[in-house]
């Protein structure tokens, strides 16, 4: 593969959904992952190789609800994602969901996938959510997203093989624009 082909893969969320942990397990890098408000003020970027030898450019946006800006860092987020010439608007989104907060970071990513983004959601603390006798119907949420699904950790370093396969078949699909099945993958 040709190693200068690069895109972007956006990891957005709710704050403290796990992204910046995710960013520096993916990159090797250290980011600062402090869950005090504010700390991922503009978006972190670092390189990944996929596993298929792809180059991708992996950037840390600051934590969002939604579509509909109430600070500086989500009118940021926002800003980037409806601009379709901005040079770090993700080629792919990895949308980071706190599994244990599921119901609250449906809306954000919804309307992601409304926006016509491909996207892998990504179901975090997994850990936690097993400790605690929590259970998701992955299936279900697939059917709701129609995206593929991944239940993982990144502090237990639960499914990141896993997630790192997604991420490296993502060049072999051929995405529409605002298709009704953006990441039409079956287990």
């Amino acid at each position: 593969m040709n190693e200068l082909h690069r895109f972007n893969i956006g990891l957005l969320g709710n704050p403290n959904s796990g992204k910046s942990s995710l960013f520096n397990y993916l990159t090797g890098m250290r980011q600062d992952v402090s869950n005090f408000p504010g700390v991922t003020v503009d978006k972190k970027s670092g390189s990944y190789k996929l596993k298929n030898g792809l180059l991708a450019n992996i950037i840390d946006f600051p934590g969002t609800y939604s579509v509909y800006p109430n600070s500086f860092e989500e009118k940021l987020v926002i800003n980037i994602l409806t601009d379709i010439n901005n040079p770090h608007r993700p080629d792919l989104v990895i949308y980071v969901a706190d599994i244990t907060q599921l119901e609250r970071h449906l809306l954000f990513a919804t309307q992601i996938l409304d926006m016509g983004f491909p996207m892998l959601f990504v179901l975090n603390m997994s850990d936690l959510a097993e400790r605690d006798g929590g259970v998701i119907e992955l299936n279900a949420l697939r059917q709701f997203t129609r995206v593929q699904v991944v239940n993982i950790s990144v502090r237990s370093e639960i499914n990141l093989e896993q997630l790192e396969d997604y991420i490296s078949d993502f060049d072999k699909i051929n995405y529409p624009l605002n298709s009704p099945a953006l990441y039409p993958f079956t287990d």
